[in-house]
């Protein structure tokens, strides 16, 4: 129902998959896995579903409920960030991002991309995971570079 608020039942179905690996239940601050064997019922509930754009898929969206089924959280702007790729105003996917963060000096070995939303800001986070490596911000609707910099850890 959530997703329904932004999405029509055919893009629905075209756009989205039910993440059966990161379902869960919350039992005593304890998260199970949705093929657990649950001794009392859960206090919570995390429902994932996977959005799959021209066969990439970019994210997951998250909902929390409780026992009762009420939302207890859930990320509404990654649900605008959908409307905005159907709607074919954001157009760069995880595999155009790799391809630029690539050419843009990031090491392919251990690149990880996360993609990040706010009101009005969908870009894709590319960082490799070491003491000095480059990060870059790409944006999501034309691919520009917005944030750059190095990875430093302190120890």
């Amino acid at each position: 129902q959530l997703l329904k608020t932004q999405i029509s039942d055919k893009e629905f179905s075209e756009f989205f998959s039910l993440n059966k690996r990161a379902i869960g239940f919350d039992c005593d601050n304890v998260i199970l896995h949705i093929s657990d064997t649950l001794f009392q019922l859960p206090k919570s509930y995390q429902i994932f579903y996977d959005f799959v754009y021209q066969g990439d898929t970019l994210t997951s969206f998250r909902a929390d409920f409780d026992s009762n089924i009420k939302v207890i959280d859930y990320r509404n702007f990654h649900l605008f960030a959908f409307r905005q790729f159907i709607d074919k105003k954001l157009t760069v996917t995880r595999a155009e991002a790799t391809t630029i963060a690539l050419n843009n000096g990031m090491k392919k070995k251990k690149l990880e991309l996360i993609f990040n939303c706010s009101v009005n800001k969908f870009y894709w986070e590319c960082k490799n995971d070491c003491d000095g490596c480059l990060y870059l911000d790409i944006d999501a609707k034309n691919g520009n570079i917005i944030g750059k910099g190095k990875v430093v850890y302190q120890y």
